[in-house]
């Protein structure tokens, strides 16, 4: 079974600068995203799957793939936990 990240409908946000910042209503806490976690952000569409937008950051960013999947965990981690987006 794939991972498929979908965003919660509640959660505020806006891309500042090429930074996004998240805001969740529920608990009042602000996160921020670098580019790479910012183009990820703009990637979950409730539709396509990690691996799938993976690779769809690979092709805009250069770094390894080992690196890139590592990171991409511990982010979704963090924003599951938080409440920001739900695994399908």
């Amino acid at each position: 079974m794939k991972k498929i990240p979908k965003k919660n409908p509640d959660i505020i946000w806006k891309n500042v600068k090429g930074e996004t910042v998240l805001l969740n209503p529920q608990s009042g806490k602000y996160y921020g995203l670098n580019k790479v976690g910012c183009a990820f952000w703009e990637k979950v569409d409730g539709k396509k799957a990690m691996p799938e937008i993976a690779d769809l950051l690979l092709k805009e960013f250069t770094v390894e793939r080992e690196r890139l999947l590592g990171d991409l965990e511990d982010l979704l981690k963090t924003l599951t936990e938080n409440n920001i987006i739900t695994i399908e």
